[in-house]
């Protein structure tokens, strides 16, 4: 699991809700979410994609975004960056290790 993903489990194991109640606030919000797609962002096997899911997560949830993600969030700042992170979306993990190492390699950081 993630960070991110054990920090919503204990905030929401803390607030005394289920999966299903989650739901059904971002439902209210009008958030149309399936229950697979809410309980994987509880168990880590999926990752919270859209911001709006994520500020109504934090409503929710009573907390702030810092309290949930601790150290696991970078901003990609300027358009050249998030085209990259937008991109790398829909590569597959190996190829996401392959672009990374390919960066390392030409600012002479490989790790």
């Amino acid at each position: 699991m993630s960070q991110l993903s054990d920090n919503l489990t204990n905030r929401r194991d803390e607030l005394k809700m289920r999966v299903e109640d989650v739901l059904v606030a971002l439902n209210k919000m009008g958030h149309d979410v399936a229950y697979s797609t809410v309980a994987g962002w509880f168990n880590g096997s999926r990752g919270v994609r859209k911001m709006e899911h994520l500020k109504a997560l934090c409503i929710i949830l009573q907390t702030d975004l810092n309290s949930l993600a601790g150290d696991e969030i970078e901003i990609a700042e300027g358009k050249v960056e998030s085209a990259v992170v937008r991109e790398l979306r829909d590569v597959s993990p190996a190829q996401r290790e392959a672009v990374l190492a390919l960066i390392r390699s030409m600012k002479g950081d490989a790790k």
